[in-house]
């Protein structure tokens, strides 16, 4: 009888925490809180019934056996890798395999894909989904969004979007709460979260210098793409990502709930796999990707006041990175 394997989600936060010797590291890795990685090591450890990691205060060190299973895990995951890479590469080039979180396939790349078939009407478009937060893991597929820390240099080449964050709602919702920075609100506000995050609404007042409202209630989501459904019809007052909401508030499903906004200095990126190198048609594509998201954030700054700002922020940063990409 075949050994019960341990939840995978919990590998991967040992691997991660293992490979980069911190929990925060692999925390902002695997873009969930560094709790949530302490509480998958945790498991782990309780499921094996072996001590991983020897904790002393913030350090961390492997036991033997952690060494072990971190040996054993490190071999088989670049193993997969390289095969995937191999596979990849056999392909036909008319094909494009594309790894983005399903909140931006949902959101931002599926309300585009007339206007891409305009322009690739032979492309195979195939899609990688991540269930969370797109980290700063490898990117297996022909290109894959990357977040990448502030602090690390990016590339004309490579640059989507700076990451800007700015409480968003629906019009309607607007209509019946009125905006975040109006004391007066009629109702109590609803503040849409997601769990396991690290830039929680808490978080996001901290950075942002943002008072939070009063007396508000809250929902709670695991999937970015289903907070931000909830949000479009009206039930509460979500974090948006610019790099993933552009093409909502420019079509107005979405308008600013407040005038602040965090720019975290942190940056998104479109990396190709580093295993080959990319061909003509990714280049392409990766070159589609950042001309819509730019076009998005001009046309929103003609119509969309709220946020102007936020978005010459970004623009401005992409402008300073890339030498007029």
């Amino acid at each position: 009888m075949m050994p019960k394997r341990p939840a995978p989600h919990t590998l991967y936060a040992f691997e991660a925490a293992a490979r980069l010797n911190s929990f925060s590291k692999a925390a902002n890795e695997l873009q969930i809180t560094q709790p949530a990685v302490s509480r998958a090591i945790a498991a782990l450890e309780t499921e094996l019934g072996e001590q991983l990691f020897q904790r002393s205060g913030p350090t961390i060190r492997l036991t033997q056996k952690g060494s072990e299973l971190s040996s054993v895990l490190s071999d088989a995951f670049h193993a997969v890798d390289g095969l995937l890479a191999r596979w990849r590469a056999q392909r036909d080039r008319s094909s494009v395999l594309l790894s983005i979180s399903s909140s931006m396939a949902s959101h931002w790349l599926i309300p585009r894909l007339f206007e891409f078939r305009q322009i690739f009407p032979d492309v195979d478009l195939r899609f990688e989904l991540i269930a969370g937060a797109v980290g700063d893991g490898p990117v297996l597929a022909d290109l894959g969004l990357r977040r990448w820390e502030a602090g690390r240099t990016t590339s004309r080449e490579t640059l989507y979007l700076p990451e800007i964050i700015q409480p968003m709602a629906s019009p309607e919702y607007l209509r019946r709460t009125v905006s975040l920075d109006n004391p007066t609100s009629r109702r109590p506000h609803t503040l849409i979260s997601l769990t396991d995050h690290w830039c929680d609404w808490e978080t996001f007042s901290k950075r942002s210098g943002f008072a939070l409202p009063k007396g508000c209630k809250h929902l709670h989501f695991s999937d970015y793409s289903v907070a931000l459904e909830s949000a479009i019809n009206g039930q509460g007052v979500v974090l948006g990502w610019l790099s993933v909401t552009s093409r909502l508030i420019r079509s107005g499903k979405l308008l600013a709930a407040s005038d602040t906004f965090l720019a975290s200095g942190a940056n998104y990126n479109l990396l190709t796999n580093d295993l080959y190198p990319p061909s003509d048609l990714v280049q392409k594509v990766r070159r589609w990707m950042q001309n819509e998201v730019r076009s998005d954030l001009l046309e929103i700054q003609k119509s969309k006041q709220s946020f102007t700002f936020a978005g010459k922020v970004a623009l401005a940063a992409a402008e300073d990175r890339t030498a007029g990409w």
